[in-house]
């Protein structure tokens, strides 16, 4: 069963400061360079919101991740590490050791993990179900 996350009004100092623990964690330490893969698990308490652009309605679970170094990012596509020193556009984010990131995803999508070449970071996934 995966944890609801508790939006209603009564419960914002839950969410902000101890979220119930989650039920569906995931931890890997990734392969230097090595693109890894993990697919947002269903089942349990699942809320069904709009989708953004759409009027379909899809299970959305927040995936919180942490790691132990830097990683890049990308949902339903193929992470990869930035070449250059320009600036270009991208499918993959930088989530850092220095701050959690949160990503709102549905269940079925596919989240794609990267590290730099010669770093194995840990990396931690959490998942919690959004109500309606």
């Amino acid at each position: 069963m995966t944890q609801p996350f508790r939006t209603i009004q009564e419960t914002k100092a839950e969410n902000d400061f101890a979220q119930i623990y989650s039920d569906q964690i995931y931890n890997a330490t990734l392969a230097a360079a090595t693109n890894t893969q993990l697919t947002v698990p269903g089942g349990g308490v699942m809320g069904a919101i709009t989708s953004f652009g759409g009027t379909s309605n899809h299970n959305k679970v927040l995936a919180v991740i942490r790691t132990t170094g830097d990683i890049w990012v990308a949902v339903n596509k193929t992470a990869a590490v930035p070449a250059g020193s320009s600036f270009a556009k991208d499918t993959s984010e930088l989530v850092t050791n220095v701050l959690d990131k949160a990503y709102l995803v549905n269940v079925g999508d596919v989240l794609n993990f990267i590290s730099k070449a010669a770093t194995t970071p840990s990396v931690s996934v959490a998942f919690y179900a959004l109500q309606s």
